[in-house]
């Protein structure tokens, strides 16, 4: 359960990182000033989940100063520049520290996600996923002279790999036809195997909490045991002495018969 709630953890974490890069991006990019209190807002949410996440890390560490080195950034991201800095430094000088912070929250996000991507082999799927959508765009370029257009032909490869498919942009050569439709079967098989990593994922995290159960309930099953037969030496002690004793009050019982006779 624990394995599987700090997966969880960490997913809504990398969502909250890249929402929070969307509004910063989108607030540089248009400068936006006049609705800018709710993205402060949002940013300063971010910035404390992500010092209880660092803490949270902090604490479970075996070594403190090691932990500080290794994820300083983590700690420097979770640092609200709009928030500090704002009533000291106009827009224009403030934009500087805001690109930073989008620098480091990128940073931070592929941290985490590339952590999970490795863990679940999706690095290796996206790779390919990115090669065959980057190729069947060039393909699309060179086979179907309708598709003269490199960003229609990046669309229309992408819609089509997800099998959405609008039909706003369709090829009108046979050729086109036919690699459009390698181009659904291969979807198909993608995103299968990006769901059925995400799933392993999950059921190795829920093999590996059962495993750690099984393990402890081993142990304790075995230190019964081990209690079980020290509580059965102390009996058969415990017997030997009553035996014992059962001996001498005989003897003292025979005695006593001499002495009265």
């Amino acid at each position: 359960m624990k394995l599987k709630l700090y997966a969880i953890s960490k997913i809504l974490l990398s969502l909250l990182i890249c929402i929070n890069i969307i509004s910063l991006l989108t607030s540089i990019m248009f400068s936006i000033t006049t609705e800018y209190l709710p993205i402060i807002a949002f940013d300063v949410f971010v910035c404390l989940v992500l010092f209880l996440d660092f803490f949270r890390g902090f604490h479970e560490s075996t070594n403190k100063l090691i932990y500080v080195r290794e994820n300083w950034m983590e700690l420097f991201v979770c640092i609200p520049f709009d928030l500090i800095l704002s009533p000291f430094l106009g827009f224009n000088y403030l934009i500087v520290f805001k690109v930073i912070r989008v620098m480091l929250l990128i940073l931070a996000f592929f941290r985490i996600v590339g952590e999970f991507l490795y863990n679940t082999r999706l690095d290796e799927i996206l790779g390919v996923l990115v090669f065959i959508i980057i190729g069947s765009t060039l393909g699309l370029y060179l086979i179907d002279p309708s598709m003269n257009n490199l960003f229609d032909n990046l669309w229309f490869v992408v819609v089509s790999i997800t099998t959405v498919g609008y039909g706003d942009i369709t090829p009108n050569t046979i050729y086109g036809k036919v690699f459009s439709l390698a181009l659904l079967i291969i979807g198909v098989f993608i995103f299968s195997a990006i769901t059925g990593a995400i799933s392993s994922y999950f059921m190795d995290n829920v093999l590996k909490e059962g495993t750690y159960h099984i393990h402890d309930l081993k142990e304790k099953v075995e230190k019964s045991e081990a209690e079980i037969e020290k509580m059965s030496s102390q009996l058969k002690e415990s017997d030997k002495k009553i035996d014992d004793l059962k001996e001498e009050i005989k003897e003292l019982k025979e005695i006593m018969e001499k002495n009265n006779q």
